[in-house]
């Protein structure tokens, strides 16, 4: 695991601590799951980092940028953090706008189909935020 990887992913540790899904199960299982389901370093360093800025107050896009991030991955990261009174539509075709969050975004929506799917929790917007993702190709 690269330095940067390593550092993502013990930030995602400490931003998420106690924090869980709707879904059930905590925060750092689905960003972990997702890391592992993208390839290249700069993918993965966004997946583990892809929820860190809009659910941890304490993390925000210049704080990445000074723990040393390239400003590539802090474009993804933002690309992928929900806006305040945003539809889930729009956050995902921003993301798919970005070339290295589209594929965190697919990785993310994907996990998200199945927890819900196993929960027994609405998982109609996950197959329509893949569905758009699939047209934006």
């Amino acid at each position: 695991m690269t330095g940067d990887i390593d550092k993502a992913r013990r930030i995602a540790i400490e931003a998420h601590e106690g924090q869980t899904k709707k879904t059930g199960g905590p925060i750092i299982d689905h960003v972990a799951r997702v890391a592992a389901g993208v390839e290249g370093e700069d993918e993965t360093i966004v997946a583990w980092l892809h929820d860190v800025v809009e659910k941890s107050p304490e993390w925000t896009l210049d704080r990445l940028r000074q723990e040393g991030f390239s400003e590539e991955v802090v474009q993804a990261v933002d690309a992928l953090t929900k806006r305040a009174g945003e539809e889930h539509a729009e956050l995902v075709r921003r993301a798919s706008d970005n070339s290295l969050a589209r594929s965190v975004k697919r990785a993310d929506l994907a996990d998200n189909l199945a927890q819900a799917e196993v929960s027994g929790v609405d998982a109609s917007k996950y197959r329509i935020g893949l569905r758009i993702l699939e047209n934006d190709r």
